[in-house]
């Protein structure tokens, strides 16, 4: 797991030295350890995902140990705390095959390069291409014609039935109309899919919305959809999928939320630097710290980032950034879209035009470039051993 990796100077000699020794000992071992069961738990969930998948075949204890649900949700809590102040992300290719996937996980504070894994998916991806959030680090994977749920550390992957959107919709979609699932778990995992009817409705309304249930393996619709065009990809934080509108006559733009517990749209307060624009589209979505935030770009250039409170009825400014007084400005156009925040002073920053990423540094304000090649997209993830949803 890259949380272990990334911190060499707290992975102590001795652990290494075990290490090293369960390896090179490995036919010999008849016994898991002699240690207690619980210490050796509090030791297994601090191991990345690709040693625990190398010790299963050590012993039949420790197998069932760690392909236990209680095991994986254990290991989950330790990886998600990490990942707060110790971030990392999956780059994702802009140019793929019609069935392999190459996953690159990447530590931002990482000293040594994390394993890649390319997966064939046996069903191909065709036409557009959707790439998910990290939910308990499984991404869904979407395409005009087939869709998966994978988990890239441990190689699992769960093909998803096609929902009415795919097969009504053409592979030639234009890029305005190509809508996206969100990929979360409330009690269990979901997809929820709002796109606008228009020009293939299903249903009578402005929007339908499909909701696939991963134990009864397929998707069902909602009545009650919201009577507002959307616009773009959603986002989730906090127990909710949001949306913007797309512009009305007013030439004001609104946030859409959906509850993934009681499967209720509702329709957000306004936030005045977003609904007064006359170019609203210079706004994006983002998740910082599983709150909502919205960033808007001022007809200064400034970049202003609004933070919905858990109450839902009011949003805050939380940061300004004066565009023009940082390098970011040197190296494109102001259309950075935010990607994660960690430590409350250093912002990872994409470009989705030239696929830059920057790490800039809110107090210092200077800026670190990465270069990811190929890999066009990323996400903000962290490995774990969810798989057989």
């Amino acid at each position: 797991m890259q949380f272990i990796h990334s911190r060499e100077e707290e992975v102590s000699d001795g652990r290494d030295c075990m290490h090293e020794e369960i390896e090179v000992n490995e036919k010999r071992a008849t016994a898991p350890s002699s240690l207690p069961n619980d210490v050796v738990e509090e030791i297994f969930i601090r191991l990345p995902v690709e040693t625990l998948i190398r010790f299963k075949s050590l012993s039949k204890q420790w197998n069932l140990r760690i392909k236990s649900h209680s095991f994986a949700e254990k290991h989950l809590k330790i990886a998600e705390s990490y990942q707060l102040n110790h971030p990392s992300l999956m780059l994702l290719p802009s140019l793929i095959t019609s069935t392999e996937i190459e996953f690159h996980p990447f530590c931002l504070e990482g000293r040594r390069p994390l394993s890649h894994t390319q997966l064939s998916f046996p069903l191909g991806l065709l036409g557009w291409i959707h790439y998910s959030r990290s939910c308990d680090g499984l991404f869904c994977i979407q395409s005009s014609k087939s869709s998966y749920v994978v988990n890239p550390a441990t190689r699992w992957f769960r093909y998803v039935p096609l929902s009415r959107f795919q097969i009504l919709n053409p592979t030639n979609l234009p890029p305005k109309l190509i809508t996206a699932a969100a990929f979360v778990k409330a009690v269990d995992y979901k997809l929820v899919w709002l796109y606008n009817s228009f020009p293939f409705p299903p249903n009578k309304g402005v929007t339908t919305c499909e909701v696939f249930d991963f134990r009864t393996n397929a998707w069902r619709y909602l009545t009650c959809t919201p009577s507002y065009r959307i616009h773009g990809v959603p986002e989730s934080a906090n127990g909710s999928v949001y949306w913007f509108t797309e512009l009305n006559n007013n030439y004001k733009i609104d946030v859409i939320a959906f509850d993934i517990h009681t499967e209720k749209f509702r329709l957000l307060p306004k936030i005045h630097p977003v609904t007064s624009s006359s170019v609203p589209y210079h706004s994006s979505m983002c998740t910082l710290d599983d709150r909502l935030c919205i960033l808007t770009t001022t007809s200064l250039l400034d970049k202003e980032f609004w933070r919905l409170k858990s109450s839902e009825d009011m949003w805050e400014k939380i940061l300004t950034i004066d565009y023009l007084s940082t390098p970011l400005s040197w190296i494109g156009d102001e259309s950075w879209l935010p990607v994660t925040m960690w430590k409350k002073k250093k912002m990872l920053l994409s470009h989705p035009c030239s696929g830059n990423l920057v790490i800039l540094n809110l107090q210092t304000r200077s800026v670190r470039i990465i270069d990811i090649h190929s890999h066009k997209f990323c996400r903000p993830y962290f490995e774990s051993l969810i798989s057989n949803i």
